[in-house]
């Protein structure tokens, strides 16, 4: 069970201010190299309905609050259809790949911050490749009740549960682009990232929380 410099309050409610991480935004959004942020995210499992016994078994309740807190360091912001062309330039296929309009959302800081035209809810969304160096780290909060670290029993039931979702892009991989070269998508919804900044600072506060 890990064991917090920051306590689980704080990493489950802690909103950092947009006007105070701008700078850092925009240095991510340029695929600087060496930005990262910590953020909260609620897990997809499998069929929870169905396995609700199990998850009675465990916590005491059909469906308890399970909330992940992810470390990504050295992000990257790609604009994505032009990734996507410089990929295919690349491997000298036709560079004439175009993205779907992005419907409801307009980039506040293009393509890494972007915001709800109808709620003015903003999302950070980070683009990576598997040979990138970016990398993700993970770890579980249980929020009901008593929130606290997922025990080791706890974790390996919740990892267990996890719903994965197919990792290539049909599309892309239709293009002949390979496996780690295809560019993937991940979105966080700007009221859950707990911080953001050059990776050195984002690895320190991780070690907060270890």
């Amino acid at each position: 069970m890990k064991k917090s410099n920051l306590s689980v309050s704080e990493l489950l409610n802690v909103v950092v201010d947009f006007f105070d991480t701008i700078e850092g935004c925009k240095e991510l959004a340029s695929c600087k190299f060496g930005y990262g942020f910590i953020a909260r995210s609620t897990p997809n499992f499998r069929a929870p309905k169905a396995t609700s016994r199990e998850w009675f078994g465990l916590f005491g309740k059909e469906m308890p609050a399970i909330i992940k807190i992810t470390k990504v360091t050295n992000a990257k912001a790609y604009d994505y259809a032009k990734a996507i062309n410089r990929q295919l330039d690349r491997q000298g296929s036709n560079a004439e790949f175009k993205s779907d309009a992005m419907s409801g959302y307009e980039w506040i800081v293009p393509n890494i911050i972007k915001r709800a035209t109808e709620s003015g809810s903003l999302q950070l969304c980070v683009t990576f490749k598997n040979s990138d160096k970016t990398k993700f780290e993970s770890f579980y909060i249980v929020a009901d009740n008593t929130p606290h670290f997922a025990t080791s029993a706890e974790l390996d039931f919740i990892k267990s549960h996890l719903y994965e979702a197919p990792s290539k892009s049909v599309k892309q991989s239709g293009l002949g682009i390979a496996e780690d070269d295809i560019l993937m998508v991940r979105n966080y919804k700007f009221s859950n990232i707990i911080a953001i900044d050059k990776t050195p600072r984002i690895e320190e506060l991780w070690k907060m929380v270890e």
